[in-house]
């Protein structure tokens, strides 16, 4: 009976000393992971790759390059955004903790941030407007025929819940239409709200 009792004892003890325990997440083929979870707890910051030692202590962190998971035509990723760049462009972190550029499909607000040109009539409207929508938000990311953009920048339509915020941006005034083809999956939707825009002089299309 008393080997039975030191056997179970030992065993939780090794149970709430593992590394599992001690803090969440699969290894991979290296014997590392990333963090993604209650982060801060353990003195990493999200996205960062580290190790443990048999006790589940942190004993290696590392800035090991985390890439952006496959993104396929058409395809859809559920993304958090961590920066608003201007209206129509934002940083987002991927499930496995890799951070990316995405430039909006088939919109364009003003100017803001370009280096060669000056902050444009109703950029800073937009800039803030996305940045008061999106930032800290989890949003879907949905991709068309051309995944990215000659600056290596994704090139997405971003949803927050069942709301096409491209969309948003250009029947709320914010943004004009800008169609580069082969992205043309929304196209006359966004013409359509151009156009309602105007006609009610929203935004940049005030007098």
């Amino acid at each position: 009976m008393l080997r039975v009792l030191l056997s179970l004892v030992t065993a939780f003890t090794l149970f709430f000393t593992s590394s599992v325990y001690a803090h969440p997440g699969k290894t991979d083929a290296n014997g590392g992971h990333t963090c993604r979870t209650n982060c801060e707890k353990w003195g990493l910051k999200s996205g960062e790759y580290h190790y443990h030692d048999k006790n589940g202590n942190i004993i290696r962190q590392t800035n090991k390059t985390i890439h952006p998971p496959v993104v396929r035509v058409n395809s859809k990723h559920v993304v958090k955004v961590i920066r608003v760049v201007d209206g129509d462009t934002i940083d987002v972190r991927f499930s496995n903790g890799a951070t990316s550029r995405v430039r909006f499909i088939g919109v364009n607000t003003p100017e803001t941030v370009h280096p060669q040109k000056p902050v444009e009539k109703y950029g800073k409207e937009a800039s803030n407007y996305t940045k008061k929508r999106l930032t800290n938000q989890t949003v879907t990311l949905e991709f068309d025929v051309g995944v990215k953009d000659k600056y290596g920048r994704f090139l997405a339509y971003v949803w927050v819940g069942k709301e096409l915020y491209n969309e948003t941006l250009v029947q709320d005034g914010y943004a004009r239409v800008m169609t580069i083809q082969p992205n043309v999956k929304y196209q006359q939707r966004f013409i359509t709200a151009e156009r309602k825009a105007r006609q009610q002089k929203k935004g940049l299309w005030q007098s």
